[in-house]
């Protein structure tokens, strides 16, 4: 059932707030893009020739398998600008679908608001901006939006998105097994059984695509580990190449002082919202074995954010605000690359502190 606050975004007024939150911020990403570092790295190659030659026979990379983003954009001029609006373009509508998500789900306004700015500003989201030349924006935006329809009951809608996802990148399947998995534990087997279809669907599509360009045009994953996983797939791979103090480092890069929170905003979350992180476990430990952990993990930002928010609401506004801007600073340096601002401990300090005193704050409630 509906939370009574989430009817808001049934009201026009709703719609014309989030339409205008979203170009908002839009423009503030475009601006770090443009701020950011424009240094290329070797997976663009890639992009950019699936964008201008739709089909690269005998391609021997796993983006090649993941053409959707690279064959819309081919259709504008050649430019590292257009990835990089893209990528802002996409976060901006993560950030209002966390928010539409974290409503159904039953959170307050004030609290659907904090998760979706640290969506927008997090590591993840900033550091597509970097890296534009990826999927993962339209993994971002499509994860909450997906899982939103599910909870509303839109199977059908949800399944349609996911089987065009596929086509930009595999993860878009996990949403929909973590909701099956979520309503299969709580009794709910109708609605599991409808989600499990839906996802069993576009998987194999999914598949269908990776046999019809290895058979047509000779595609294969090259070197890639992801696909080994009996041999530890990117996961030993990534432990192999990086000493023990950088993996840990870059791990706990990916959410900062949202570690903290994460556990005491699971206490006080919505049922919804505990179904779908106990859920999505199993499922982030796959992705973290399969992909580059310290990367993989951002696609659940969905549930991360509004566990954290549901903490930070406790604080004072002025906290929250001081919170969330040195919780962006700390990634425009980490996630962006903008060479400009201060070194990003400074700032990761300062959030820890504030995440403890918000955590003092709930416990005294």
């Amino acid at each position: 059932m509906l939370s009574n606050e989430s009817l808001t975004l049934r009201t026009s007024q709703g719609r014309l707030r989030r339409i205008g939150a979203a170009v908002a911020l839009a423009l503030v990403l475009c601006a770090i893009a443009a701020a950011g570092s424009w240094e290329r790295l070797p997976d663009s190659y890639y992009y950019e020739r699936v964008a201008a030659q739709t089909i690269i026979p005998g391609c021997a990379e796993i983006h090649c398998f993941r053409p959707l983003v690279p064959w819309i954009l081919g259709l504008f001029p050649a430019s590292v600008a257009k990835w990089k609006v893209y990528a802002a373009i996409c976060n901006a509508a993560a950030a209002i679908a966390v928010f539409d998500l974290s409503l159904v789900l039953g959170l307050t306004v004030r609290a659907s608001t904090i998760a979706s700015l640290l969506s927008a500003f997090g590591f993840g989201s900033l550091y597509t901006l970097f890296e534009p030349f990826t999927s993962d924006p339209l993994m971002f935006w499509f994860s909450p939006l997906t899982t939103r329809w599910l909870v509303e009951g839109r199977t059908a809608l949800a399944g349609a998105l996911t089987c065009i996802g596929v086509f930009a990148k595999e993860f878009v399947v996990a949403p929909v097994v973590i909701f099956a998995l979520a309503s299969a534990r709580a009794g709910r087997r109708q609605i599991a059984v409808r989600a499990a279809t839906a996802a069993a669907v576009s998987f194999a599509l999914w598949l269908g695509l990776q046999f019809f360009l290895m058979h047509t045009f000779g595609y294969s994953y090259g070197d890639n580990k992801s696909p080994h996983i009996e041999s530890g797939g990117y996961l030993l791979f990534w432990l192999r190449h990086e000493s023990l103090a950088t993996s840990a480092a870059a791990m706990f890069v990916e959410f900062g002082a949202l570690y903290l929170l994460i556990p005491f905003g699971f206490r006080r979350a919505p049922r919804p919202l505990r179904e779908l992180t106990v859920a999505a476990l199993p499922i982030a430990c796959i992705f973290a074995y399969v992909q580059q952990p310290d990367r993989a993990l951002w696609n659940f930002h969905y549930l991360t954010s509004p566990l954290s928010a549901l903490v930070l609401e406790r604080l004072s506004t002025p906290l929250v605000t001081a919170f969330v801007v040195l919780y962006g600073a700390s990634y425009l340096r980490i996630g962006a690359q903008v060479g400009a601002m201060p070194e990003a401990r400074y700032a990761v300090a300062l959030t820890l502190v504030l995440a403890v005193a918000a955590i003092l704050a709930d416990r005294e409630r």
